[in-house]
């Protein structure tokens, strides 16, 4: 909406406060109130209890043939806690407020892209879990989903024959995209 004498809503607010009108200053007041509505950045608030200061993130478990993913995981999911949050992180649930758990139950690769050479460049990876947080000071679960899926689309550069041995670096960056998501769905109550 612009009004004369300026741009958009603030356009519109000035021109209704000129006109001085006692029905047109509510009218302004209610339109410029309605531009701040209070909306706010997902990823930045929490939905755990002020007290849950230090999280036990043992390693995950593996049920899948991919070798070490569990600990790639679990890595990225206790990163991504620590730069969201004043968190700190332990192995062992001795002396925690809360307890992360998770078990890797699928981690699948699939090629959707061919190079011209009928080489696969482009691949889905698709992860399931099980993921459970669990507040050790009232002992509940705050955030549980049996069935977590995870799917992103990655890109292969070096060797696209070498499915089979999915590079490192491209299991560490699905798994921080994969952490990113399991966190803020315990954080931000999803």
């Amino acid at each position: 909406m612009s009004g004369r004498g300026g741009k958009g809503i603030s356009g519109y607010c000035a021109q209704m406060r000129r006109h001085g009108s006692p029905v047109n200053l509510l009218l302004a007041l209610a339109v410029c109130s309605m531009a701040s509505c209070g909306y706010s950045l997902i990823g930045t608030g929490s939905f755990l209890p002020d007290y849950i200061q230090t999280v036990a993130i043992p390693t995950f478990a593996n049920t899948t043939p991919r070798f070490e993913v569990e600990v790639r995981i679990t890595d990225a999911v206790t990163r991504e806690f620590v730069s969201r949050g004043d968190f700190t992180m332990v192995a062992d649930a001795a002396g925690a407020n809360a307890e992360l758990t998770g078990t890797i139950t699928a981690f699948d690769v699939t090629p959707i892209g061919l190079n011209p050479d009928e080489e696969a460049t482009n691949f889905l990876v698709q992860i399931r879990a099980q993921v459970n947080f669990r507040d050790l000071v009232q002992n509940e679960i705050l955030y549980s989903n049996n069935s977590f899926y995870f799917r992103q689309e990655f890109e292969i550069e070096a060797d696209p024959t070498a499915l089979s041995d999915l590079s490192n670096v491209a299991v560490d960056e699905i798994a921080e995209e994969f952490a990113r998501t399991v966190v803020s769905s315990i954080l931000e109550g999803f």
